[in-house]
């Protein structure tokens, strides 16, 4: 086999290792903004009952319509009868519109999942690229059919979503909550279809992650920019900057880097001109390396260089003060700074009385001396000094410097004096003795106390940052700096002897180091028109040529770079620079005067502007302050009905400057947002600036809260708190009326409802709702007939006899149970949607229409008498409408025509009686015997209708009548009633008809169950009814349905989950009940 050369595939638009599509030339490249820079919490979209197990970025469509790139979540909601799970097909948040539900399917028994992988198919050419292997998730559930795109590198992933789909569905199998009553929290959250519009895949297969071994040359050649891509990144710079521009003038200030300090500041020396002046001051500054001399007592030598008393501030350095090696490490006290101190004050004259020593500082052989004049002291505060030694060891005092930093008025100033390395070849030295000198010669913070930080220029924000040189208005450095010619000793002699000043400055170091910024960068220096003061013989003007003078002597100013007041302002001048012939050294003197304009301060007006600021900064909080345009804060929401989802909308504006991000504050911290009934989509969400959403409340009532909301035991009203992060908060009213209805209240309260519950009263709703209170004499409490349950029963007699599909499926029966809670006609013709919501509305009970305390015993019941046996102890209304359940279900289910109605009068067995033992058994047998041979002659008397061909039977129109009396003889059932209890007062025109032909009226019954307790000797023979016989065979010969006695099993047992054997003898239990 031939190797081929690794070879790039063709250039592409798009990377591979991006998530997202290619640009197409109908959209143009994505914007950045359109992904969020932190993962997307999914947890945000849903209530606190609900958890987000799983997620899956995947590429989701419907049928044939085109991919949507979305994630794909496992949704848990916790339940008090179990949890319920169900995918939600989400697309992630952008900067212009929220999150978005595209589609929810419920895992219910139904819930289909099939996995596929494609692997990667050949591609017909080498420089083609093939297809890329993916993973298809198909879901189905319903009338929803989803298909999900994840890229093949996700197969763990999904291998770990398709295990907990499949467990999930396997639970949902077992749940005993029908599918009306479960996945009712669904409709709190509003699902938007894709549209055509919508931003969805133009690929044929999901793009996958870059492999790990991908070669360089690979990934560098899809990672190629197009024209479009380029172009719209130099129209983005372009337009970004006058964004800059005004996003520094006016800045967030909820920003982390934002300053509020800072920002005072700017715009308070912004406006200096209105609260300060200018006032002009004079500066001498004078440096002397004495070389270990002390000035003669009295002597007036010094007068040169102190001037003559015209200057405001005289700065005096010296260096080389004090050379005894004793002084080397340790101080020697200030002796000598006393006689050099004198010296000044002589050189002075009669100008001495005018000044005063300001403040001395001294480090070894390194010190400074400054004076100030009487009339200025008032106005110099915060003087601050600091020593560094750089000589022997890195701290030794034969090279050293001090520094002095003060304030004259509102204007900081700030002196160096220092001895620096000496030599020609010791250039590397200097500059880090600079550098030394520049880091270690620092200043403590003044006291803040009493300090407005907005005043303060210098002043760090950071409490444990101490001031530096730089930290002032203007920076002089002075002293031996020891900067040489860059020359040959020789030729520096020669211009020397030729007095080439010039050509011997233009080889100067320091010179050089300026202008390069290898030292004393942003310095700036004099013309120099004297000779070098380095080298003299001592006692004489000659230079001493032993040694190559050069310009060791120096003075330099800096105007540090301030944001707030421009260096130009000070316009800081030096008027004279030269050096004087006092020969007590091998150095000359050099001296230097200075004039500067000092900042005077207004206080009364600095205070009006910072008040003026500080506004200015209110305002700018406001604007930039995070905040919405609220339309909507009063939420009508009228009636609401039961499982009647209601939606308002809330419109959110931003017409801030900032992103607003907004979410809902609990009332407290162990309650949620808002009530469970009610949800609020999306619950959080970030509202770019100059845009819009819209906010949409939902209310879905489901059983659990319809009896509450009923009853009146809660109120459906609230208050919710819309709070934007770094704003205000805003108050949301919610209010509706709930429309009362008769779904999950308790039996006894419905049975002793006087009219429908819509006609009733809250006062009296509350008073119904109280715990029932027990009889004194049987320790149950006397009840009516539920008059709602018996409405849908009277209505199931009467139109649904062989209806195919009755009591299973799936439909819409809330207009049932509206007419029942309004007292409204039942729609007509519509048998199935009537026996559903009947079901819905037995499954739905707060307790099991079958107590949960007879369900062990119902286990063991294997015929029908023990079946009936369980029913001993049970709430009469609870028996009531249960066996009037199973009589409506056995008629509905036969086959056969109606019996007469006359013929399903039964004597009075309502009470088990133990007849005389005297009594003829025979008289017994042949009565039973003769009633058997009755019912056999109706049968033979049958005819079927040879036009119906579903096998149906069809009753004749002479028995028009006799239907008639059955609904009204129907309504009288009730297998637990005595002799001695009064029958339910139920449709007593029926009753009347029924008995208008007999002598006393006898209450009817079918099967009535045997009396607990009696042998099955002792037990009464019911003769069977004509229907009895008739419902009898046709369960014998077909059944009940299966599908028809799941559906029963929650409306007898209620939402109590069992296990696939307790299941099946609940099964067995109903199918007892159904024979009769």
């Amino acid at each position: 086999m031939s190797l081929l050369p690794s070879l790039p595939r063709r250039t592409s638009t798009w990377s591979i290792s991006s998530t997202s599509q290619p640009p197409t030339p109908l959209t143009g490249p994505r914007s950045p903004k359109a992904v969020p820079e932190t993962p997307f919490d999914h947890q945000q979209l849903f209530r606190h009952t609900e958890k987000v197990l799983l997620t899956q970025g995947c590429r989701v469509r419907r049928g044939y319509t085109p991919f949507i790139k979305a994630d794909a979540l496992l949704v848990i909601s916790k339940k008090e009868t179990g949890d319920e799970a169900a995918i939600f097909m989400v697309t992630p948040p952008t900067s212009e519109s929220p999150a978005t539900i595209l589609y929810m399917m419920p895992i219910v028994p139904g819930f289909k999942h099939r996995l596929e992988q494609t692997p990667p198919s050949p591609s017909n050419s080498f420089f083609q690229q093939s297809a890329k292997p993916h993973i298809t998730l198909y879901l189905s559930c319903e009338d929803v059919k989803l298909e999900l795109r994840i890229s093949a590198s996700q197969s763990a992933k999904v291998q770990k979503l398709v295990a907990e789909l499949r467990r999930q569905s396997d639970s949902a199998a077992q749940a005993p909550c029908p599918r009306s009553i479960s996945h009712s929290w669904l409709g709190l959250y509003p699902v938007f279809p894709p549209k055509e519009k919508d931003d969805v895949d133009v690929l044929t297969s999901p793009p996958v992650d870059t492999p790990s071994n991908l070669t360089p040359s690979t990934s560098t050649s899809l990672a190629v920019d197009t024209p479009l891509l380029s172009s719209t990144s130099k129209d983005q710079l372009d337009t970004d900057t006058p964004v800059h521009q005004e996003e520094e003038h006016y800045p967030d200030p909820y920003l982390p880097t934002f300053s509020r300090t800072n920002f005072l500041r700017k715009r308070l020396f912004a406006r200096q001109d209105k609260w300060s002046r200018r006032e002009e001051i004079k500066i001498r500054i004078a440096t002397y390396n004495v070389n270990d001399k002390i000035p003669p007592e009295g002597t007036t030598e010094l007068a040169p260089l102190v001037g003559k008393g015209e200057e405001d501030i005289l700065v005096f350095g010296f260096q080389e003060a004090d050379l005894r090696k004793q002084s080397l490490l340790i101080s020697q006290g200030n002796s000598r700074a006393d006689g050099w101190e004198a010296a000044l004050s002589a050189g002075l004259g009669t100008k001495a009385g005018e000044y005063e020593k300001l403040v001395f500082n001294q480090y070894v052989g390194v010190m400074m001396i400054i004076l100030v004049r009487k009339s200025l002291g008032e106005h110099v505060a915060r003087v601050e000094t600091s020593e560094r030694g750089i000589g022997l060891l890195g701290f030794g005092g034969n090279k050293a410097g001090v520094a002095v930093r003060l304030k004259i008025h509102d204007t900081t100033l700030c002196f160096v004096n220092a001895h620096m390395a000496a030599f020609a070849t010791a250039l590397d030295r200097r500059r880090s003795d600079y550098q030394v000198l520049k880091a270690g010669l620092t200043f403590h913070r003044p006291n803040e106390t009493d300090l407005t930080a907005a005043f303060e220029e210098f002043l760090p924000e950071a409490k444990d940052k101490f001031l530096n040189q730089e930290d002032s208005h203007i920076l002089f450095w002075l002293g031996d700096l020891n900067y040489r010619i860059d020359l040959p000793d020789d030729e520096v002699k020669k211009l020397v002897e030729e007095k080439q000043w010039e050509k011997m400055l233009a080889k100067d170091q320091l010179r050089s180091d300026i202008s390069s910024e290898q030292s004393f960068a942003g310095f700036t220096e004099a013309d120099i028109t004297f000779p070098p003061t380095f080298k003299f013989v001592h006692g004489s003007t000659t230079h001493d040529l032993k040694r190559a003078p050069a310009y060791t002597d120096r003075i330099v100013y800096n105007m540090p770079k301030n944001e707030y007041t421009p260096s130009n302002y000070f316009d800081l001048a030096c008027e004279e620079y030269t050096s004087h012939d006092i020969l007590w050294s091998d150095h000359r003197p050099v001296t230097a005067t200075y004039k500067a304009q000092v900042r005077v301060v207004d206080e009364s007006s600095r205070g009006v502007e910072l008040a003026a600021v500080m506004k200015e900064l209110d305002m700018l909080e406001e604007v930039y302050r995070p905040s919405l345009e609220i339309e909507g804060t009063n939420l009508e929401f009228g009636g609401i009905r039961y499982k009647q989802s209601v939606e308002r909308q809330i419109k959110l504006r931003n017409t801030g400057r900032v992103p607003a991000t907004y979410s809902f504050k609990p009332p407290s911290s162990d309650k949620p947002i808002c009530k469970s009934f009610m949800w609020l989509y999306p619950a959080t969400a970030v509202v770019a600036p100059k845009q819009e959403m819209t906010l949409k409340v939902v209310i879905d009532v489901d059983e659990y809260w319809s009896s509450k909301l009923s009853s009146g035991s809660e109120d459906i009203n609230d208050v919710l708190v819309l709070q934007i992060a770094g704003g205000k908060d805003t108050f949301i009213t919610v209010q509706a009326n709930y429309l009362p209805s008769i779904v999950s209240l308790p039996l006894h309260v419905l049975s002793a409802l006087p009219s429908p519950i819509r006609q009733i009263p809250l006062s009296e709703r509350k008073i119904l709702a109280r715990p029932l209170a027990p009889s004194a004499t049987n320790g149950e409490a006397p009840s009516k007939p539920v008059r709602d349950f018996w409405r849908l029963l009277e209505y199931l007699m009467a139109k649904g006899k062989g209806i195919e599909g009755l009591w299973a499926g799936d439909a819409d029966f809330r207009d049932v149970i509206e007419s029942l809670d309004t007292g409204d006609e039942l729609p007509e013709d519509q048998p199935r949607i009537v026996s559903l919501a009947l079901l819905h509305l037995l499954t739905a009970l707060p307790t099991p229409l079958l107590p949960v305390t007879h369900h062990t015993s119902c286990l063991t019941a294997e015929d029908r008498d023990a079946a009936f046996a369980v029913l001993e102890g049970v709430p009469q209304v609870n028996t009531n409408v249960l066996i009037g359940l199973m009589s409506v279900i056995r008629l509905c289910s036969s086959p056969e025509e109606t019996p007469d109605v006359s013929e399903l009068k039964i004597h009075n067995t309502s009470a088990v009686q133990v007849k005389d033992e005297s009594q003829d058994s025979t008289d017994t047998t042949q009565v039973e015997q003769q009633e058997v041979v009755q019912e056999e002659k109706k049968e033979d008397e049958s005819t079927v209708d040879p036009a119906v061909s579903d096998g149906n039977f069809k009753i004749s129109e002479d028995d028009d009548d006799e239907d008639e009396d059955e609904e009204a003889t129907l309504d009288l059932i009730s297998l637990t009633h005595s002799q001695d209890k009064p029958l339910p007062e139920v449709n007593q025109e029926g009753y009347a008809k029924l008995t208008e032909d007999s002598e006393e009226p006898k209450p009817l019954k079918l099967a009535s169950p045997p009396k607990k307790g009696l042998s099955e000797a002792e037990r009464p023979k019911t003769p069977p009814s004509q229907s009895t016989v008739h419902l009898e065979r046709a369960i014998a010969t077909v059944g009940p349905n299966e599908e028809l006695i799941d559906a029963l099993i929650p409306a007898v047992f209620g939402l109590t989950a069992a296990v696939a054997a307790v299941k099946n003898k609940r099964r067995r239990f109903i199918k007892l009940l159904l024979e009769g």
